[in-house]
């Protein structure tokens, strides 16, 4: 018990000098009153600082009038047209990344065909293979894809025109002719153009 009585004596002995040590009229004296403003400051702007960024996300994004055009899911393709993308798609009966196609027999090379800038590899062979049915194609052989250094997919091949293995040519002796590219009002989209995520 005396140890603890020992201890509290020696703990008021330690206050005391310390209250002594520090002058009662320094903290009148205008620095001591400059620096706690100072830091009164600080804290106030600390404070302002991080409700100003609260309330600023909670609000949406306003861009200058030049650079609207590029907000709001700038290329981002719409649900309509990825629902065309898809129907064009569905066009294709097979791909291969050989130059044949097991099963088929290729009639007619149409074109090479190229799709850049996509954000997943399933959807540059979409675009891939939408663009190969715009062109008159129903397969696609030689497909590449691979992803650029700026982390976007590109897809490459060649749209062909092909027949199941064995089904007879028609009774005429000319080979059968591929459909007919379409001729609709816009023509196919070339290189990346409307098929990417660009």
């Amino acid at each position: 018990m005396t140890d603890v009585g020992d201890n509290l004596q020696t703990a008021k002995e330690q206050l005391d000098q310390l209250t002594k040590a520090v002058d009662p009229s320094w903290l009148s004296t205008w620095q001591f009153k400059a620096g706690v403003a100072f830091v009164a400051l600080l804290v106030v702007l600390l404070i302002y600082r991080r409700v100003r960024r609260a309330l600023r996300r909670r609000r949406p994004v306003r861009l200058h009038p030049k650079l609207q055009k590029y907000g709001q899911a700038y290329g981002e393709p719409d649900e309509e047209f990825l629902a065309k993308r898809r129907v064009e798609a569905e066009k294709i009966i097979a791909t291969s990344s050989t130059p044949t196609i097991v099963g088929y027999e290729i009639i007619e090379q149409v074109e090479a065909v190229y799709m850049d800038g996509l954000r997943k590899p399933e959807d540059a062979l979409e675009g891939l293979k939408a663009v190969a049915a715009m062109k008159g194609a129903n397969a696609v052989a030689n497909v590449q894809h691979s992803r650029g250094s700026d982390g976007k997919y590109t897809a490459s091949g060649d749209a062909v025109v092909v027949r199941k293995a064995g089904t007879p040519q028609p009774n005429n002796d000319e080979p059968a002719s591929p459909p007919e590219p379409r001729t609709d009002s816009a023509s196919p989209p070339g290189d990346g153009e409307r098929f990417g995520d660009t």
